[in-house]
């Protein structure tokens, strides 16, 4: 998803948003290791603009914002990343990732809902549905994200994977009907990894030529993140409200 022209697009909305917003609440602690602020962290006055519906998590998406990696405040780029997305550009709900990843490896709740449970997302290029999203804040085309950002991924795909049962083992994959984007027209059969690009689903540089070929080993990675945690992970759920 590019949102490098979202941010001129939306900066008057989100000076505005900024201004709004209360005072910082703490991140949760999911699992050790892994802290994720709450949606109201950085939209306590910024509500959904529409409704949420709960989604059938199958697989896991990786995206980039294609923005500037020398941000000032990662809560501002994501209010400007939901200013644009939910103004007449866009026309959608709220932001359309799940979560967001910042450079020091924090972890933000984006899309309303997401920490309680699966929720469907929206994308650039149409959403094929049954996918989580994560995005990474900045652009990945020629430079790679931190290695705290890259441990937070993995930390967030774990978590995610374990949560709504998925395997995501380098080879495992999940088939669908595609409910449409440019890649995958509405009605046609997709087979995709479990843990995926963002250009998988739609025609697209997301998640960045640099931080893509990556995924093997993120996944990997999740993988041996789940076995360290096996001991006190819960019972993963697939729909309905999840527990923290």
């Amino acid at each position: 998803m590019a949102v490098g022209t979202a941010i001129a697009v939306g900066a008057g909305i989100a000076g505005k948003a900024r201004a709004a917003v209360g005072p910082a609440v703490p991140a949760v602690e999911v699992l050790p290791g892994l802290f994720i602020y709450p949606r109201d962290a950085w939209g306590a006055n910024l509500p959904p603009v529409g409704p949420i519906e709960a989604e059938t998590a199958q697989f896991l998406l990786v995206h980039h914002t294609a923005s500037s990696n020398a941000y000032s405040s990662a809560a501002g780029l994501i209010q400007a990343t939901y200013a644009f997305h939910t103004s007449a550009a866009k026309g959608w709900s709220d932001v359309c990732y799940e979560f967001f990843i910042g450079r020091d490896g924090d972890v933000w709740e984006g899309r309303a809902g997401a920490l309680t449970g699966p929720v469907v997302a929206d994308a650039t290029g149409g959403s094929q549905g049954f996918a989580q999203l994560i995005c990474l804040l900045g652009d990945f085309t020629s430079q790679l994200p931190t290695a705290a950002a890259l441990a937070s991924l993995v930390n967030v795909l774990a978590w995610l994977s374990d949560r709504y049962a998925i395997d995501i083992g380098d080879a495992a994959t999940t088939s669908f009907i595609s409910r449409g984007s440019q890649r995958w027209p509405a009605g046609t059969p997709v087979t995709t990894n479990t843990i995926a690009g963002h250009r998988d689903m739609s025609y697209t540089e997301c998640p960045g030529n640099a931080l893509y070929p990556l995924l093997p080993e993120i996944r990997a990675r999740a993988v041996a993140q789940r076995e360290v945690w096996k001991p006190i992970l819960k019972p993963a759920r697939r729909l309905g409200v999840v527990t923290l």
